[in-house]
């Protein structure tokens, strides 16, 4: 009883995640229309810096609350760990390869006409570059001894993501092309009818507000499953709570997907792992001694192995398909067997 009581809240907090993640994906558009972004800025930008919350917290509260309550620091900085090194592993294996899955679900059924994807892939190999340029000195930071060292890498990654952020605005504003919209959800209330951007912000905050609430309450959820199933807790912190915390934008990626906006899809996807590995391992490597335990290593060394491979198939053929992103998906689970073997 006790452990069908869990799933059934396990089941809930999902169904919430994506409505909300509806909620919040509508408002976005919303908003990158009125600043006249693009989706390549809305979607790696935008998207990434609200759904990367519940990741970005994970870690923080880890740590932070082992100091608070005095328990064991070196365990939460432990979960911190996993939880920063698996979310990039997360997104650049599993939420690819969910994309693809969709894409070639809805090809089948005659929604789209192709299984090649909407985009520029152009933008895609360049998002694939600056994860690279950031992830790599980010996971060889662990060799370092001199904090000073870490402190300069930490700064390295700081102005990766300012500059990041900085030419994908640029090149979206100059590329901007107004898009028709679905109608802002909350602007049905009648007295906010009239007030868009104040109406846009507000389903923003609200959105972001559940997506943190729900998202925390799945972690928790899926932690109780683990000490009932007597999960490791390195699984748990390098596969389990990431795909928890990540779920935020691999539903936005298969919404945008399935009402045929890919380039969105993929920069929400992509613009998350640039976040992750800038500004995520950065507070990695400022508040845990950032040592990786052989599971931590690999994890990385496969994830490196991804996306060159992704980003090797997207210079050969010129363009982004079904079959490479569903290729991240090999990646993923064999990883996964091995973790659990």
């Amino acid at each position: 009883m006790f452990f069908l009581a869990h799933g059934i809240l396990v089941i809930f907090y999902i169904i919430a995640i994506i409505y909300t993640c509806q909620f919040f994906t509508n408002a976005i558009e919303h908003l990158g229309s009125k600043l006249k972004l693009g989706n390549s800025a809305i979607g790696s930008i935008l998207a990434v810096i609200g759904t990367s919350l519940p990741e970005t917290v994970v870690p923080l509260v880890a740590i932070f609350g082992a100091i608070l309550f005095k328990t064991n620091i070196s365990a939460g900085e432990n979960v911190a760990l996993g939880a920063i090194i698996g979310s990039p592993f997360m997104l650049n294996t599993l939420a690819l390869f969910v994309v693809g899955c969709v894409v070639f679900v809805l090809y089948l059924s005659k929604k789209r006409e192709k299984t090649d994807l909407k985009l520029n892939y152009k933008n895609v190999l360049r998002d694939c570059k600056y994860f690279l340029v950031a992830y790599i000195p980010a996971i060889l930071c662990t060799f370092l001894e001199n904090n000073y060292q870490k402190y300069f890498v930490v700064l390295y990654l700081f102005i990766i993501y300012f500059v990041f952020v900085f030419r994908t605005i640029l090149k979206s504003k100059k590329n901007y092309t107004e898009q028709e919209l679905d109608e802002l959800i909350i602007s049905k209330i009648p007295f906010l009818k009239n007030m868009k951007f104040f109406a846009i912000i507000l389903q923003i905050f609200l959105s972001l507000l559940s997506l943190i609430v729900f998202s925390h309450l799945f972690v928790c959820e899926i932690e109780n499953f683990s000490r009932i199933l007597k999960i490791s807790p390195l699984i748990l912190s390098l596969v389990i709570t990431p795909f928890a915390t990540e779920l935020p934008e691999c539903v936005n990626s298969v919404i945008w997907t399935k009402t045929g906006k890919d380039d969105l899809a993929i920069a929400n996807i992509l613009g998350g792992t640039i976040f992750q590995a800038t500004i995520t391992m950065s507070i990695g490597i400022l508040l845990t001694d950032w040592k990786f335990t052989y599971g931590m290593i690999l994890n990385s060394i496969t994830v490196i192995s991804c996306v060159l491979l992704f980003a090797a198939s997207i210079v050969v053929y010129k363009k982004v398909n079904f079959i490479s992103l569903v290729l991240c998906g090999v990646f993923y689970f064999s990883y996964l067997i091995y973790m659990f073997s």
